[in-house]
């Protein structure tokens, strides 16, 4: 009897990409659910639990980087996949809590590689052991001294720090309730051809092409 594919949630605010995926892994086996933002991926997982979360990074309401964070400390056995046309190459990038990074617009054979690696019995996790990143968001003017509220992920209690430019986002402070070191990040506004570089307006993603070759070698018709 064959054994089931992994479900996958895939999430991402153009419905191109969603339908585009859909139909490629449900066509290979796989039951697939789809997520226009964050809110709604956190509402289907409430929903059933998928083995793989598909994810863009820079989506509307709720991000996937605050998504990613709520998945893995709430939800930590799902294989998660983060995807974005803002970064580069194959790493995660850091303080991201996925468990691998596939870059839009390179093709689709990694992002099939990746998924039959998800797999795998005993897959390994890009940060085993480190703590997961609260990332928080600021509507309005970036500047320094602009005050962010961070909720404890130990304590579950709130407080405020004074934001200041950092390098890629991501620091550690101290909660001051608990003393629990806290990571935290705030979410950028991602521009696709100036990776890391924040943008005043969304970003639209790029449609999937599907190489012709593409199917045959993730194993479909």
């Amino acid at each position: 009897m064959p054994v089931p594919k992994p479900r996958l949630l895939i999430v991402d605010d153009d419905p191109h990409i969603t339908a585009t995926l859909s139909s490629i892994f449900s066509g290979l086996g796989h039951q697939v659910h789809i997520a226009e933002d964050g809110f709604s991926a956190l509402k289907s997982v409430r929903a059933e639990v998928p083995d793989i979360l598909l994810s863009d990074l820079n989506m509307p309401n709720m991000s996937g980087f605050e998504l990613l964070s709520v998945v893995r400390r709430r939800f930590p056995g799902v294989f998660v996949i983060a995807v974005s046309a803002a970064f580069t190459g194959d790493a995660v990038p850091r303080g991201l809590a996925a468990d691998a990074f596939h870059a839009k617009g390179t093709g689709l054979t990694q992002l099939f590689e990746l998924v039959k690696a998800a797999t795998y019995p005993h897959h390994a996790r890009s940060d085993a052991g480190a703590a997961v990143t609260v990332w928080v968001t600021h509507a309005g003017e970036r500047s320094a001294g602009t005050p962010l509220s961070i909720t404890c992920p130990e304590c579950l209690r709130g407080f405020a720090i004074s934001w200041h430019p950092m390098d890629f986002l991501v620091e550690t402070t101290v909660c001051p309730q608990c003393d629990a070191a806290v990571r935290y990040g705030l979410v950028p506004a991602m521009d696709p051809v100036h990776p890391a570089v924040p943008r005043a307006k969304p970003v639209v993603s790029a449609a999937v092409h599907l190489p012709a070759a593409s199917l045959a070698e993730a194993g479909g018709p």
